[in-house]
């Protein structure tokens, strides 16, 4: 298999769930600004989307859309912990996904859009800080080590990648910490130092 990414966009999650099941992989490098790979390639050429990831799973089939690919990557795991084959359990981390994919990634995207003004920004940040406090709430609720169950999971991974993004934006998450011990234990995974450190984000 071959991922395209980008480093620390969302195809950081896809990184990690590839170290977590332990398969030979390769990384190639998009630019998103030229939509051009580090071999040259013109990204539109493998992904018409244009955004990352991509996952070339055999040569010329391509998929895209991390909530496709994270759930296609997971059910590799051969010890069967990243996510429950069928039923409410697999349910419950498609509505994670789902809720993480078009909400909170949707409210940080706006800031890498077109510059905001002050205004713009303070509504944005609120935006997200609304979005997580669902999910600080929910985690204080629970007695789970993951968002889904006490087994570490593709919306684990998924929050993460996002979550990281508040650094970019000058966002404060010293208000969820809840989130931030979830973080940790995410951050504290071999699969996700060697993933950050492949993508050239950590030392």
């Amino acid at each position: 298999m071959k991922l395209y990414y980008t480093p620390g966009a969302c195809s950081l999650a896809a990184h990690i769930i590839l170290n977590e099941i332990n398969v030979d992989f390769d990384l190639e490098r998009v630019d998103l600004k030229t939509h051009t790979t580090e071999k040259g390639v013109d990204y539109y050429s493998i992904n018409p989307k244009g955004y990352v990831p991509a996952l070339e799973i055999n040569p010329g089939l391509i998929l895209t859309e991390i909530v496709a690919i994270l759930p296609f990557l997971a059910q590799h795991d051969p010890k069967q912990d990243l996510i429950p084959p069928s039923g409410m359990g697999r349910a419950k981390v498609l509505e994670w996904l789902g809720y993480l994919n078009s909400e909170l990634h949707d409210a940080y995207a706006v800031f890498f859009g077109p510059k905001l003004d002050e205004e713009q920004k303070q509504r944005a940040y609120q935006e997200i800080d609304r979005l997580l406090n669902y999910i600080e709430k929910y985690l204080a609720s629970t007695d789970f080590d993951y968002l889904i169950n006490d087994r570490f999971g593709p919306a684990d991974a998924y929050l993460f990648v996002i979550t990281n993004w508040s650094k970019l934006i000058k966002h404060d998450l010293e208000a969820f910490p809840n989130i931030n011990l979830l973080r940790d234990k995410v951050a504290q995974r071999q699969s996700v130092q060697i993933a950050m450190r492949d993508e050239g984000l950590i030392k």
